[in-house]
């Protein structure tokens, strides 16, 4: 995996986050408090932030191959309308890859989002600004692909990439193929800037004590974003109580 500058966070943004956390916990932002553990693992329906109680329970997804899967997880993640972001493997025929077995997959990250929120045309801009789909691909692991997962998703791909070839005057080596499988990445690949700062770790996993929970989290996906330098610590704030609105 290359090595990748993170974004070094300020202490005080962490004791803010950890702060914001423990708050939006307990449905109130303005008594910072703890969670207690439930004994059972289960999380009780109070205590999760309301950017993800007030998550669509109908999303679409977008499958994306654009080099090195931790900084578009961080990306994708911050964006208003992703509703949850994860990595993992696909493109290739090697059954149940792993990171130190890929076969012949790429490093891939998928994306649930809201359509009436963000739409797949907005997802494709993004894709194209956050890499360099000129290049010819060094290595399997790292080629650019978009997976699409029907024929609207295909259409679209397609004229983004010929109008990319236009605008560049290049050729664009991205390959754009059906969606057949996607295997997840190994836990520590998810949020891995976040995985990086144990104290909001230590915080999260009284929220969240099940890693599954964890990667499904909007808000999880929200902060990695904010680590990833892609919005600020005002806006981070504002993604995460603007919701409590939506969800009272």
């Amino acid at each position: 995996m290359p090595n990748l500058n993170k974004v070094n966070m300020p202490l005080l943004s962490t004791i803010l986050i950890i702060g914001i956390l423990a708050a939006i916990a307990v449905g109130c932002l303005k008594e910072v408090t703890t969670v207690d553990l439930p004994k059972d693992g289960v999380i009780p329906g109070g205590s999760i932030p309301p950017i993800d109680a007030s998550a669509p329970a109908q999303t679409e997804t977008a499958t994306f191959a654009l080099g090195c899967f931790w900084a578009p997880d961080s990306l994708f993640g911050s964006l208003d309308g992703v509703v949850r972001t994860r990595v993992g493997y696909a493109g290739g025929t090697t059954q149940n890859p792993t990171y130190h077995n890929l076969g012949d997959h790429t490093e891939t990250i998928q994306i649930d989002y809201d359509p009436t929120q963000i739409s797949y045309q907005e997802l494709l801009d993004i894709y194209w600004d956050s890499h360099n789909p000129t290049g010819q691909p060094w290595s399997r692991q790292y080629m650019s692909i978009t997976f699409y997962h029907d024929s609207d998703q295909r259409e679209l791909a397609m004229e983004s990439k010929q109008r990319e070839e236009t605008s560049l005057g290049r050729q664009v080596y991205t390959e754009i193929i059906p969606f057949s499988k996607f295997y997840l990445a190994e836990d520590y690949h998810q949020k891995y800037y976040l995985q990086q700062e144990p104290e909001l770790m230590e915080e999260l996993s009284t929220i969240y004590p099940n890693f599954a929970d964890f990667l499904d989290s909007t808000a999880v996906a929200r902060i990695n974003g904010y680590l990833g330098g892609h919005v600020t610590f005002e806006e981070l704030q504002e993604q995460l109580d603007s919701s409590r609105s939506v969800s009272g």
